[in-house]
């Protein structure tokens, strides 16, 4: 079982290791929330390899109740055991890398408690990608950096704006208008670019915050707060 970081959506990005490791493996994963929704994933790996393969396609459900959580899990690791059953290899496909808030970690390590096989393929992260698209520095020297998933549920989001040089906010869609408001009464608006859909052709990239459509942005959306920067870019 492999976990193949796939990068954030240029397909450019991928890196050569995880393209030959899918072109070898004998089925595909892919993780989706529903069952009739397109994999971003799977379209980011169509436009550089043929994909002719068995596809597994592993629904997840946007659900907090541990019950329907834990039933998704459980399906999904049972249809990727079957296949590993049969001797064939899975390679599960991931946006970014697999290590970073990934839904593949869930399934590496029940496979790992059963015994299988598994190898994780890292990938170039969103952030990483939104940083060199905004042509901006994460860190220099001994800067501190602070990366925060779903940041409108961050309750120590003032420690972490004053405590760090550098702060990532990752899928910030939900709640731009409260972080946009934070980030001005810190005095750190003017320090900041957002980068929606890193990589797609529908890429966004902002350094003024004001100027962002709430309503048209994207779940792929992240805040990248940078206090060395002397102003707008």
């Amino acid at each position: 079982m492999y976990g193949v970081g796939i990068g954030p959506g240029d397909p450019e990005l991928l890196t050569l290791k995880a393209k030959r490791i899918l072109e070898q493996v004998d089925c595909i994963a892919i993780p989706k929330t529903s069952g009739d929704r397109k994999s971003h994933a799977l379209s980011i790996v169509s436009r550089v390899m043929d994909v002719k393969k068995d596809i597994i396609e592993l629904v997840f459900p946007m659900s907090f109740d541990g019950e329907i959580l834990g039933k998704g899990w459980k399906d999904a690791v049972g249809e990727v055991r079957q296949r590993l059953e049969q001797g064939k290899d899975i390679a599960f496909i991931t946006l970014g890398d697999p290590t970073v808030y990934s839904t593949y970690f869930y399934i590496h390590k029940e496979l790992k408690s059963m015994g299988y096989e598994t190898e994780i393929v890292p990938g170039v992260t969103s952030f990483c990608a939104a940083a060199a698209k905004a042509g901006v520095s994460l860190g220099e020297n001994r800067e501190s950096i602070a990366v925060i998933p779903s940041a409108y549920e961050c309750e120590n989001l003032d420690e972490v704006l004053d405590g760090f040089d550098t702060i990532v906010l990752m899928k910030v869609a939900k709640n731009i208008d409260m972080l946009r408001k934070k980030l001005m009464e810190k005095g750190l608006v003017d320090k900041a670019v957002i980068v929606s859909k890193c990589g797609f052709e529908d890429e966004l990239i902002e350094f003024n915050l004001n100027k962002v459509e709430d309503e048209k942005l994207s779940y792929f959306s992240t805040i990248i707060v940078r206090k060395a920067w002397s102003g707008i870019l």
